[in-house]
Order: C-alpha cells, then structure tokens, then sequence
C-alpha cells in the first residue's frame, strides 16, 4: 500500500499528537524536574514583561524567593526560551508547557520519517519513524514537561542535514546540521556526543583531506563560540551536572565495573520492547548483508558510530538513568527495520513493520502509561482562596516543584510567596542523596521564622522527611496549640507515590505583616540569597 507522501506525514504527526491524550494535565507531575522545566519557561517570559535590565540576576533571585523551584541556569535555555511566547499567547498552565512539548515531539516524528527515507519507500519510512516515535521510553519522557524529546528534536534533523551533506555535499546542508546540534545542545547538553560522530564520518567518507577544508573549520570554530555561553553557564551553575559526569556518591552502579558499561544495554528491552529489540539483534546478525544490500558507502558507519560513540559516551557518565540513553534509540530502531524490509515482497515488509509499530504502540499505551500525581492543583486553589493578601504558604513535602507551579500558574494570587520547609530548617545540595547538613534550629525558634516570615498557612505532607531530628522538630510545632488543621486533600496517584496527602494548617500566631525578610541558601551555586518582600 502506497500512500501519498503528505498523507503519511500527516498521520503520523496525527498519531503523535494522540499519544498526549495519555499525558497527566491539571499540574499532576510525576518527575520532579518536570514542573522545574515548565517554571522556568514562565520565568523568562515574566523576565521579558518585567525588562529588569538594570538587575537581571537580582531579578532571578528575588523571583526564586516567591517561587522556590527555579532552576534557570541549571539546565541549558533554549526550551524555555521557546516556552516564553507560548506562555505570553495562552497563559501560563501545564497545558501550555505540554503543548510546547508536543510540538518538539511531532518535529520529532517529522524528522525520523524524513531521516529515514534516505534508505526507505515512504510507508515503510514512515512505519519506521512510528516504531521510534512510540518506543515505550521515548514515549514516557516525552509525554512530560522534560527535555528529552525537545533536544532529539533537534538531533534528528542535524542528522537529516548532515546526511543531505554526505549526498549532495553542500555546505549549507553541513552548517545547518551543526546548527541544530548546537540547538540540541543549548536544549540538553548531552546531545553533544553527536557532534563526534560527524567528525568521524567526515573522516570515514574523505580521509584526512577532511582537516584541509577551510569550510569545515569555519564551520567549527563557529560552533565552539556559539557553544562558549553554555559552557560558561554549566561551569558557573550547572556544577551538580558536572558532579554527575565525574562521580556521585548514589550511583547506581559504577562506571568503573563492566556492570556500569553493560547497564544501558540492559536497558535496552524496556526502552523499546523485547519484538523490537529482537528484530534489530536479528539486523545486527545480518549487518554485513544489510550493508551491501541497502545503505551506499558509509551510510552503515554512521548508524555505528552513532549508537557507538553514543553508548560510551553515557556510560562514562556516573549518573545512570534510562532516560539518558534515548538519544542512542534511533540506530537500534534502523536496524531493525532494515531487517524486515529486505523481507522477499515489498508488501510483506510493509506488513511487518506495520505489526511491529502495532505491538510497540499497544506497549507504550497499555502498559507504559506516562505517571502522574494528583491533588495538587486542588490544594492550590484551597490556599487561593483562603490566604490573606501578601501573605507566605509554606510547602514541606517531596514534590515542591509540583506546588510552586501550580501556584504561580494563580496570576490572581501573584501575591502569595512559597516558603520551602527544607530551605529553612535543612541545607541540601540537589537531592538528598548527595548529602544534607540540618540547621540547629529549636522548636521555638522555627515556630517564630514561621511568624516572621509571613506564613499563614502551611501545607504539609505526613511524614516527609521525619527521619531527620529537624524535620521532627517541625512536626511538633504544627502539633502544637499554634496551629491547627483546616484541611486535608488526597493525591492518588497512578504508581506508589511518596505522598498519600496533603494536610493544610493555619498559624494562628502573631504572623507578620508588610516587608518581610528572607535567607535562602542555595548549595548548588555555593550562593544564599537575601531578599525582601
């Protein structure tokens, strides 16, 4: 079955559309990050209203006193730089931030059937395109406010580029490849490992003749000054992502055992399925006949080096997740298909991979559905309603980030300031596996930073943390005569979730009124912040 080429592309970019009918809404974050990425899209667009040129960094500090879950320059901006008008066009929501990820996912989908069609018929490119676009993993974080999918959006179509360069060889081909890498990069920095794999091909295709192109080395040189802000801003701010690349003392598994390099290969039946995964191992067995049947001279050599170079290069990374390695999928998901379109009739292979994208997608939707945690936006509205003007709420529980978005996403409570619990009795560095240093505050001398602080009404999650003498100090306070429940809310959740609910009290104290002055350290940038609201 032949379709049109602008009837495929418009089904499949359909199709993905569709799989966010799966993705949590309402600001019911799973992943911690998640709410993280989504403010910090927000904050540049109120960074742009705001024009606080005189201040910039003054600005930022004040603004991550009120809404406690910047991570700005943590990570790198280009996502929620796209973010901002998207923000300012339709307000600031969860919706909004998932549809800027939708979109990045349907450039994604446009770019693999794009990519692959350099060695497939339309329909079977855009079969393959379908069994990457709704890999289980892929699927997972890109149904998320997460940087993943965003930053392979940019991936995929350097490689597009880089191949129209190694087919027709014109320059403009090759600076557009290293301009959506750079983009990539600017998007989530390990995207970088692509940028040797071209340096590779370039070799593999011309030899050291490559190292005498002038345009090649303007081409780079232009690249690696583009690059020198985002190496100034991870240096700066970023240190933690340095820590992750060079050793951090919860690591799964070390990098120094075969079990830290066979890791992510034993990943690899989650990310994309085992009938996916037993294909492409089928395609690899046979690589040599694929090769001399299907790809012309070095086009093999990349897809290799591609998932290669990829593969060392987050396996020397300490930090293991899953969703790391997605950017190393397209290769594996080639193979594959390779396989089973040099099936005997073209209708058959057709077939097959029509089967296997059917098997990947009733994976992904049944039985990877994307987790989520609900409840928070209801408490929201709760506080909304109930705190009084220019007042403080305090959040003490696991998913702060989840909090403070919803909170900010109140434009008619831009008023309200959150106050993190942690922040003030505890001095954490990233997460608390990487240590945590309590502060030797008593009972009474939280009870009075709660007064002084403005907090009105404090929203808690039971048991969060109680292991630490601190954060049991804290429960005794709001288990005092001074406080008092005045609502409880559940967050079902999908999956065992840290938190069952979440109860609000109300200081009935001497709360303080008008200016109010706040110190809030922040380990990760060895920087604390004195602001005034």
């Amino acid at each position: 079955m032949n379709l049109h080429p602008r009837l495929l592309l418009a089904l499949l970019l359909v199709g993905t559309a569709l799989l966010f009918l799966g993705a949590p809404h309402d600001g019911a974050f799973y992943w911690s990050d998640a709410p993280r990425h989504a403010l910090n899209g927000v904050f540049v667009k109120d960074l742009v209203l705001a024009m606080p040129w005189r201040d910039p960094s003054g600005y930022a500090y004040a603004y991550y006193a009120q809404y406690p879950a910047l991570t700005i320059l943590f990570y790198p901006p280009l996502f929620y730089v796209i973010s901002a008008p998207f923000y300012a066009l339709f307000g600031v929501s969860h919706e909004t931030a998932l549809l800027v990820v939708c979109l990045h996912y349907m450039a994604f989908a446009w770019g693999c059937w794009r990519l692959f069609r350099f060695w497939l018929p339309d329909t079977q490119a855009a079969l393959a395109a379908a069994l990457l676009v709704c890999a289980p993993e892929i699927a997972f974080w890109g149904r998320q406010v997460m940087l993943e999918v965003p930053a392979l959006a940019f991936m995929i179509w350097s490689a597009v580029c880089f191949m129209h360069y190694r087919r027709a060889g014109r320059t403009l081909h090759l600076t557009l490849a290293i301009f959506l890498l750079v983009a990539a990069m600017y998007t989530k920095i390990t995207a970088a490992f692509l940028g040797p794999v071209y340096l590779l091909c370039l070799l593999h295709d011309r030899g050291l003749s490559a190292l005498r192109d002038r345009k090649l080395w303007f081409i780079a040189i232009a690249a690696v000054l583009a690059l020198v802000p985002l190496v100034v801003l991870t240096l700066k701010f970023g240190q933690a992502n340095v820590q992750s690349v060079s050793g951090i003392a919860d690591a799964e598994v070390s990098r120094r055992s075969l079990a830290g390099w066979l890791w992510y290969l034993k990943q690899l039946p989650g990310q994309l399925g085992v009938p996916v995964l037993a294909v492409a191992i089928g395609g690899l067995v046979a690589a040599r006949w694929l090769a001399r049947k299907d790809l012309q001279r070095g086009d093999a050599f990349f897809w290799l080096s591609w998932f290669v170079v990829g593969y060392l290069f987050f396996s020397a990374i300490d930090l293991k997740e899953a969703r790391h390695s997605v950017f190393i999928l397209p290769p594996v998901v080639a193979l594959a298909a390779f396989l089973l379109t040099r099936l005997p009739r073209a209708s058959l292979a057709t077939a097959a991979l029509a089967a296997l994208s059917l098997a990947v997608v009733v994976q992904t939707v049944f039985f990877r559905p994307v987790l989520k945690v609900e409840g928070y936006a209801q408490v929201v509205d709760w506080v909304a309603q109930h705190a009084p003007r220019d007042s403080a709420v305090l959040f003490s529980g696991y998913r702060d980030g989840s909090f403070v978005f919803n909170m900010r996403e109140r434009e008619d409570r831009r008023d309200l300031t959150v106050v993190r619990a942690d922040k003030i009795l505890l001095r954490v560095a990233v997460r608390r596996e990487l240590g945590v240093e309590e502060k030797p505050l008593s009972e009474a001398d939280i009870s009075e930073q709660l007064n002084k602080l403005g907090v009105k009404y404090l929203v808690v999650q039971p048991g969060f943390w109680n292991d630490l003498p601190a954060m049991q100090r804290f429960e005794r306070v709001i288990a005092s005569a001074q406080f008092r429940q005045v609502a409880r809310f559940d967050t079902p959740a999908n999956y065992p979730a840290h938190e069952k609910e979440l109860v609000i009290y109300e200081n009935l104290g001497p709360v303080a009124t008008g200016p109010r002055e706040q110190s809030i350290d922040l380990p990760i940038i060895n920087h604390t912040i004195k602001s005034q609201r």
